[in-house]
């Protein structure tokens, strides 16, 4: 990596150091930026060159302000890399917990397997158990992941995770898996199933228990039609090359590269990089 701004921000903040305006400004920034730039030339051959007293004595008035400048370089260098470092070790967060939402994902996907186990045999005790399991499942999984999708947290406006959160959330609301699909009208809505205003799942057991006694078979195929839905979204949403794959692909590369060039990063923006390139070249 080949990252020259250093020696950039150097010249272009040396010609702003003068107070002076107009012509003036102009002249006393060109006067002080070529002592500055030219210093290697009119060292050369002098045994003062590295030493901090020929710089000063090359400089003359100048060297408070080359002083000034270089401070001020330093510092700006050190916000810059407390920033990028921060901001590295955010994206390592971010795949870290996409990783651990999709393998959350697979193990919901795979319990909801258990309503489709059930059928018009099974009795009113095993289809209410297996749906309680099911939300208590979903419930647990939506509490561990909710906080990293507040407003300004870890995952907020995060499209590979916003997208596998909806998704399986609208698998449980749709009516399509019961409307026309011999379920109920409205899906598990009229088996006492809804969402609280957090985004967890309830169960009503007065409506459960009425839904299932006025028609038991279209209560046992709507759990069964959203068991098959909801398996095979988080199939899909947790498979290879899909977005939330890709997402964390990204970030883990991401932070694979700045690792190898950190050390880099480091000499050309951590403590003393500025004075350092300065005293290199005079």
């Amino acid at each position: 990596m080949n990252i020259d701004l250093a020696a950039f921000r150097l010249q272009a903040l040396s010609t702003l150091t003068s107070g002076a305006t107009g012509t003036a400004t102009r002249s006393s920034n060109g006067d002080f930026l070529s002592a500055l730039l030219n210093a290697q030339t009119a060292l050369s051959g002098t045994t003062a060159s590295t030493s901090g007293s020929g710089l000063d004595a090359l400089l003359g008035n100048e060297s408070s302000r080359v002083t000034n400048v270089l401070a001020q370089l330093e510092a700006s260098n050190a916000a810059f890399l407390r920033r990028y470092n921060a901001r590295v070790e955010e994206i390592g967060d971010e795949a870290q917990v996409l990783t651990q939402l999709r393998n959350r994902m697979a193990e919901l996907g795979t319990a909801s397997q258990s309503l489709e186990g059930i059928g018009t045999t099974s009795s009113d005790g095993e289809i209410k158990a297996a749906l309680q399991d099911f939300i208590t499942r979903y419930n647990q999984w939506d509490a561990e992941f909710d906080p990293y999708f507040e407003q300004g947290a870890l995952l907020d406006d995060n499209q590979a995770g916003e997208v596998a959160r909806f998704s399986l959330r609208r698998e449980v609301g749709s009516i399509f898996h019961g409307a026309g699909n011999g379920g109920f009208e409205l899906g598990l809505t009229d088996m006492g199933v809804s969402f609280t205003p957090d985004g967890q799942l309830k169960l009503d057991e007065a409506a459960f228990n009425a839904a299932l006694a006025s028609d038991r078979k279209a209560a046992v195929q709507t759990l069964n039609n959203v068991a098959t839905a909801f398996g095979n979204a988080a199939t899909l949403l947790t498979a290879d090359g899909h977005l939330l794959d890709r997402r964390i692909d990204n970030a883990e590369r991401a932070v694979a590269w700045a690792a190898d060039k950190q050390d880099e990063v480091d000499a050309e923006f951590g403590p003393g990089a500025i004075s350092n390139r300065v005293r290199g070249s005079i």
